[in-house]
């Protein structure tokens, strides 16, 4: 392996370790991967999801919402996530709850060139200020149909928003000169008493 590689791999692992202690201090940690995505990965663990959070007892509205939210953010990160000068694609993947909210943690490789233009993206979900106006935003989105050169139309980061119906939160950790570490947090109440 070549030093940049390294650097990654390593980096990635470190901040997966660190995110799991942390998680385990302030909740209980439902599931946890770090390792390639491929359709085949993602079936396995979604099947895994599924099987932990229906073991929770947690009613169906939000049951529902935890399970599209990490269907949605693996699918995300293996379609929209960097790859390295390698070729290589790195992620790690976080449910956890704690006390009556559910956390969903998605991590992946990004270029810094990116930044930006997630921020605003993910500023603009969280201005609105409620589900309801997300949604409307989602319906207009997709009437324009703009579709990236990896096939999406943006709306991943939307849906979660809907789903969610708290605000998404983002931190940009930086690697080297080209890559940073994409990390987006979101979460579901569990007693949340609204439609699905």
């Amino acid at each position: 392996m070549s030093a940049p590689l390294n650097i990654i791999a390593d980096f990635f692992d470190t901040h997966f370790q660190t995110e799991i202690e942390q998680v385990k201090s302030r909740g209980e940690l439902i599931l946890a991967y770090d390792g390639v995505l491929n359709p085949e990965t993602i079936t396995k663990i979604e099947s895994e999801i599924e099987q932990a959070v229906e073991s929770l007892s947690i009613p169906k509205s939000p049951l529902k919402k935890i399970f599209f939210i990490c269907v949605e953010a693996l699918q995300n990160m293996l379609i929209h996530g960097h790859r390295d000068s390698n070729g290589f694609q790195y992620n790690y993947f976080i449910l956890y709850r704690e006390g009556n909210v559910m956390n969903i943690i998605s991590a992946n490789l990004v270029h810094k060139s990116s930044i930006a233009k997630l921020e605003n993206d993910i500023g603009i979900i969280n201005n609105f200020p409620d589900s309801s106006s997300l949604k409307a935003y989602y319906m207009e989105h997709l009437e324009k149909n703009e579709i990236s050169e990896k096939g999406g139309a943006g709306l991943g980061f939307i849906t979660i928003g809907i789903k969610s119906g708290n605000r998404l939160n983002t931190n940009f950790t930086i690697i080297n000169d080209t890559f940073s570490l994409f990390h987006l947090h979101s979460s579901v109440n569990i007693d949340a008493k609204e439609k699905a």
